[in-house]
This record gives structure tokens, C-alpha cells and sequence, in this order.
């Protein structure tokens, strides 16, 4: 009887502790980074818009680490280069975006009359960015602009993490 006693106390202290286990969460995170680099604020002068005419390239870096990938978009203020002195009337221009093997994320700035804002965007996969990846950002007006005076748009550049 006794060993029966004790097999018994014995199973009932290996229950009893297996009982009173914990649990540990172990948890840890990665920063987001999405973002466009090299973009600060710039300047880009296509000189004689009369003609059809070139902006210099501007090199960028573009990193996004969610692994949904990402969106970017450009966005034209003005919708073209809007005259300083014709208020409402802007010469067109493209605006085009190559990122690696991507395809060209090209703005159309339509220009004209009363155009306010232009904008596209693409969806990036996550691979492509992560760690980051080299771009050019370059420019061209089809010319023809006929106002003298100065011309100007801002141009943005946004990223942001795919949902």
C-alpha cells in the first residue's frame, strides 16, 4: 500500500508542477522605412521653353521594407508649368520616374488653360525596394510656350507603404 502511496504523490507533484508552468511572449519589431531620398527640395531649370526642351536628371534612392510593397505617386501642383504672368495657363511636361527594372512611372502634365493638378501613381513590389533601389527622376516640355516670363510647377514625389 504504501508504494501505491507513493506512485500517487509522485504523479500528483508532476501534475501539480506542469500546472503552475508560465507563458513567456517574446516579441520584437522591424522600423518601417518608406521614403524617397535625394529629392530636397531641388531645383530643375529647362531653360528657353519656347522649344522643346530637357530638364537635367535628378538621381534618387527609393526604399520601402513592408512587404506588401508600395505606391508611388507623383503629383503635379499646377498641372503643367504655369505661367508667372499668365496666371491659369501652363505649358505641358512629362515627368518620368525609373526605378531599376520597374516600368517607367511616367506624368503626363497635360498643361492649357485653368489646369489645376495632375497626378499617377504604380503599385511597386516589396523585393524591388527593400534595402533600397537607385532612380532617375527626368524631365521634358514638348515646347511651344508663348507668354514670355517665367514658368514653374512643384512636382511631388510620394511613397507609401501598400496596404
Amino acid at each position: 500500500m504504501r508504494k501505491i502511496t507513493l506512485v500517487a504523490a509522485s504523479l500528483t507533484a508532476l501534475f501539480a508542477s506542469t500546472a503552475n508552468a508560465g507563458d513567456v511572449q517574446l516579441v520584437g519589431y522591424v522600423p518601417a522605412v518608406c521614403e524617397v531620398s535625394g529629392l530636397n527640395t531641388q531645383l530643375r531649370d529647362f531653360g528657353n521653353v519656347s522649344g522643346s526642351a530637357n530638364a537635367a536628371n535628378i538621381g534618387l534612392t527609393v526604399e520601402c521594407n513592408d512587404a506588401d510593397g508600395a505606391t508611388i505617386q507623383m503629383i503635379s501642383a499646377e498641372g503643367g508649368l504655369e505661367s508667372d504672368d499668365a496666371e491659369d495657363q501652363s505649358l505641358p511636361y512629362t515627368a518620368t520616374l525609373a526605378i531599376g527594372a520597374y516600368p517607367d512611372l511616367v506624368l503626363n502634365a497635360p498643361g492649357g488653360v485653368g489646369t489645376n493638378g495632375a497626378n499617377v501613381d504604380a503599385s511597386y513590389s516589396a523585393t524591388g525596394l527593400l534595402g533600397g533601389a537607385a532612380g532617375v527622376l527626368s524631365f521634358m516640355t514638348p515646347g511651344g510656350a508663348t507668354w514670355s516670363g517665367g514658368y514653374s510647377d512643384t512636382l511631388t514625389v510620394q511613397i507609401d507603404a501598400a496596404n
